[in-house]
């Protein structure tokens, strides 16, 4: 007895002796990284992260605020994150503001009402919004920004840059005047500087097609954005410069317009060319009809929106992630489309 007495006394020196197991505490909150820009990739979650993030949320929701369902584009966002949300078990919902501020103003302040643990939203004017998004935040619902980064201060912004979307553009303009009107065409570009960001799509649509076709004559920046701003903006440029037979565009929106002045012209469909952005369904059947409408650039809306519920799930997990997150963006062409 008295050896198995010593024994145990001794078993228990070693066990407190020995070093604790522990495991590391999940963190409280999500690490956002800012020195670099982040991928789709990036935002790929774990099953993990995914178990996690719908423990975080319960019976919460992610509410999804576009900037407009009445557009192509903003519409495909936010439909690709609902599926994207849908096919991982987890409650999406859209409010459509309809291009107003105000409304998205509501929309924030009833998700949150109703318990949304995150936002998506493509903010239609930050200062506007500002407060409603601050409420959010102190509420602890995280912001996920697509088309911009400035109002996701503590979640992530989803954006394709600018300055890519206009470059692709002027290289496609600059690729038709090479390929087509041996380097020496006459270009006018359809801007729109109400927007700061915009003028960096345009300003690049310029110094890139500069770079790829040198002996091109680029005789103005015009108002567009709209149909009717293009068309407009084109009948008085055409006015002016009757000889142009390039229209770069900062959207497919205002080269539609460009399109109808240039055809009211009379010009040439096998010596005029549009370059568009968007990759619009319509852009692209113009694109494949082999008229006028050269190229597109595509911005990606279907994989914005999968981006979108990833970058939620990764901040209701509290992972390690960029807070700013590039999309990559395609030319489209005659060939391409194919």
């Amino acid at each position: 007895m008295k050896k198995i007495a010593i024994a145990i006394m001794l078993l228990a020196i070693l066990t407190a002796c020995a070093p604790a197991v522990t495991t590391a505490p999940k963190p409280a909150a999500p690490t956002l990284l800012t020195d670099k820009l982040g991928t789709a990739a990036d935002l790929v979650p774990t099953d993990a992260e995914i178990a996690d993030a719908k423990a975080t949320l319960g019976t919460g929701k992610i509410g999804i605020i576009p900037c407009t369902m009445g557009s192509e584009y903003h519409s495909t966002v936010a439909n690709s994150a609902v599926a994207r949300a849908k096919a991982l078990g987890i409650t999406a919902e859209v409010f459509d503001p309809q291009a107003k501020a105000d409304q998205q103003i509501s929309a924030i302040e009833n998700f949150v009402s109703a318990g949304a643990k995150v936002i998506v939203i493509c903010v239609l004017d930050p200062a506007v919004v500002k407060p409603a998004l601050d409420a959010a935040i102190a509420a602890g619902v995280f912001i996920v920004q697509t088309s911009g980064r400035e109002s996701a201060t503590n979640g992530i912004g989803i954006s394709i840059e600018d300055a890519d979307l206009g470059c692709a553009a002027g290289e496609l303009a600059g690729e038709a005047i090479n390929n087509n009107l041996g380097g020496k065409g006459v270009v006018a570009i359809l801007d729109y500087p109400d927007l700061p960001n915009v003028v960096i799509r345009a300003d690049n649509i310029e110094s890139c097609l500069k770079k790829t076709a040198p002996n091109a004559t680029i005789v103005g920046r015009y108002k567009g954005g709209t149909t009717d701003f293009g068309q407009t903006s084109m009948e008085n440029a055409l006015q002016a410069y009757p000889d142009i037979d390039v229209v770069a565009s900062i959207n497919d929106a205002g080269a539609y317009g460009a399109l109808t002045a240039l055809q009211a012209a009379k010009k040439d469909p096998a010596k005029t060319f549009i370059v568009g952005i968007d990759a619009e369904a319509n852009a692209k059947d113009l694109i494949k009809a082999g008229g006028m409408y050269y190229g597109t650039v595509d911005t990606n809306p279907s994989g914005t929106g999968v981006m979108a519920i990833d970058a939620a799930i990764k901040l209701l997990a509290h992972a390690t992630l960029q807070k700013n997150i590039k999309v990559d963006v395609v030319k489209m062409t005659k060939a391409t489309l194919k």
